[in-house]
């Protein structure tokens, strides 16, 4: 099931023993399993009914052990492996064993970045379990769902053609689609209705095009640049978490070209394919050739952990977070 799909109505869905996250969206993992969190714990002490786990650390004893544990303070707990791709390699045949019989005292959940739907696995999870696919969705898939988004989140009618030129002018990424719905909510006030003016006053293309001239720069070397164009919107008030959501759209076009060219296409197959124009196609070949196929492989890890990091799973500054990010992406290739 596509996370847009859950995230309609996750209370729809029954609640099942063993849940699957995987796919390079940030902001629909995390919504993800805010809704498996909530429709579990129903407003008990998420404290005392969380437990997380490493992935590249955790042992299948140690991880079975506590969900089978029955709590004493909540009905059930929810048992998070972070980064589980290494934990579903190193016990996939104890794993299988499991879903056919899961535990009714907690509430696993695997979050890992690719998940294939022909393994032993993941067949036997169809019947107990539930695979929620976070990569990102189509435009097609996006505008209804925007007009949801803003009924359900914000209390507002987002009209059809506002929708459709919110995802012209944003691209299909959903934390800063959401973000931008908030503040258009807030814009509107009482009238609580978006239309397609409102999306062309609010949202200015000129913030776009600025993020752009920054990962332009980054992209092909130019560190110095990057960082100065970056510091002056940062000091101008642009807040990082916006300014990363920015980033993200533009560099999953360039993982996106990249993952279909690793398959054999050219630049202009892989462009085609991902729906990219020739204009943008030119700098995708430019940014391709500077960051080498390795790092745009990296590319959604790169950009969930500085997700992370902003979120606070890291004490540096804001700033130095997005510095480091373009630091990284500016440096010369290896391969």
């Amino acid at each position: 099931m596509h996370a847009i799909d859950f995230l309609k109505a996750p209370a729809k869905n029954p609640i099942k023993p063993v849940y699957v996250i995987s796919g390079d969206d940030p902001f629909l993992r995390r919504e993800s399993f805010a809704a498996i969190r909530h429709q579990v714990l129903q407003g008990e002490d998420e404290e005392m009914g969380l437990v997380r786990f490493a992935g590249d650390h955790a042992s299948y004893a140690d991880v079975i052990d506590e969900v089978r544990t029955v709590p004493i303070f909540v009905k059930r707990k929810v048992v998070m492996v972070e980064g589980a791709d290494p934990f579903v390699t190193r016990f996939r045949k104890e794993l299988e064993g499991y879903v056919e019989h899961p535990a009714s005292s907690g509430v696993l959940v695997l979050g890992v970045k690719t998940w294939l739907a022909s393994t032993n696995l993941a067949k036997k999870l169809t019947t107990t379990g539930l695979a929620i696919d976070c990569k990102s969705p189509s435009e097609k898939m996006l505008s209804g769902w925007l007009v949801q988004v803003a009924k359900s989140r914000s209390k507002v009618v987002l009209e059809p053609d506002a929708a459709n030129l919110l995802l012209e002018m944003v691209g299909p990424e959903v934390g800063l689609l959401v973000s931008e719905i908030e503040k258009l909510a807030t814009y509107v006030g009482d009238r609580a209705r978006i239309q397609s003016g409102d999306v062309s006053r609010m949202v200015g293309s000129g913030r776009i095009e600025d993020v752009w001239k920054v990962l332009s720069a980054a992209t092909t070397g130019r560190s110095d640049v990057a960082l100065d164009l970056v510091d002056r919107l940062l000091g101008a008030g642009e807040p990082p978490v916006k300014f990363l959501a920015g980033m993200t759209s533009s560099l999953r076009r360039v993982h996106r070209v990249g993952q279909l060219r690793s398959q054999g296409m050219s630049l202009d197959q892989a462009c085609v394919e991902a729906g990219v124009n020739a204009y943008v196609k030119m700098s995708i070949g430019a940014e391709h050739a500077h960051l080498g196929p390795r790092r745009v492989d990296q590319l959604p890890a790169l950009l969930l952990q500085a997700d992370l990091d902003l979120k606070g799973a890291s004490t540096l500054s804001p700033r130095l977070i997005i510095e480091k990010l373009l630091t990284e992406l500016s440096r010369p290739r290896k391969d």
